[in-house]
């Protein structure tokens, strides 16, 4: 009996300690663009290397951030991205190049070979905004694009991109659909100058 008795408060004990870490939710950036082939430029010659982008530190990790009011960043604590923002802007920035068509190769940046033209591009901001003191959300994303001629280093073109998107929902949720949308039209504005810019 008292060893029975012994072995509840155990358990009991021991379940008592136990805590229970709520499940993390993991968020894409999955942009859906199509392009249409473009047969007819001066870039259909030439191989270009997709550089690494240039970001923030915060844009290099897997946390989820938001802003509030002027100068407030606040990270969600459920929610995460499931490849860093940094990486995941890098390759669908490589993928709509290679859909494209606009050039004769698209490598990767770490590719061993030469290239004509190198595409680097500054992410200046991903992030979703809270307006202080207002039920309102919105995310922002803004990127630089330079086109380089490799062999002499110099800039060929740069422009800046900017889309602003309201979020439908107050959350981790919300912002990430408002920020995927955000990212559809930088790369659809980035694809159009690139293609003035091969005319």
């Amino acid at each position: 009996m008292k060893f029975s008795f012994f072995i509840v408060v155990l358990v009991l004990l021991i379940s008592g300690c136990s805590t229970t870490n709520p499940s993390i939710t993991e968020y894409r950036i999955n942009t859906n663009l199509e392009q249409n082939d473009s047969k007819l430029n001066s870039c259909l010659d030439k191989s270009l290397k997709v550089a690494e982008a240039f970001s923030s530190s915060s844009l290099m990790s897997l946390d989820m951030n938001y802003a509030t009011g002027d100068n407030k960043q606040f990270t969600y604590t459920q929610s995460q991205w499931s490849l860093s923002p940094h990486h995941a802007i890098t390759s669908e920035m490589l993928n709509l190049l290679r859909d494209t068509n606009l050039f004769k190769t698209v490598q990767i940046s770490k590719s061993r070979t030469r290239n004509d033209m190198i595409l680097e591009t500054s992410i200046d901001d991903f992030m979703q905004y809270f307006q202080e003191g207002e039920n309102r959300s919105f995310a922002n994303v803004r990127i630089s694009l330079t086109l380089v001629d490799a062999k002499s280093s110099k800039a060929i073109a740069t422009k800046t991109f900017g889309s602003r998107v309201n979020c439908d929902t107050l959350d981790a949720e919300g912002g990430v659909i408002a920020l995927n949308s955000a990212l559809e039209d930088v790369l659809t504005q980035s694809s159009v100058w690139l293609k003035e810019v091969c005319r």
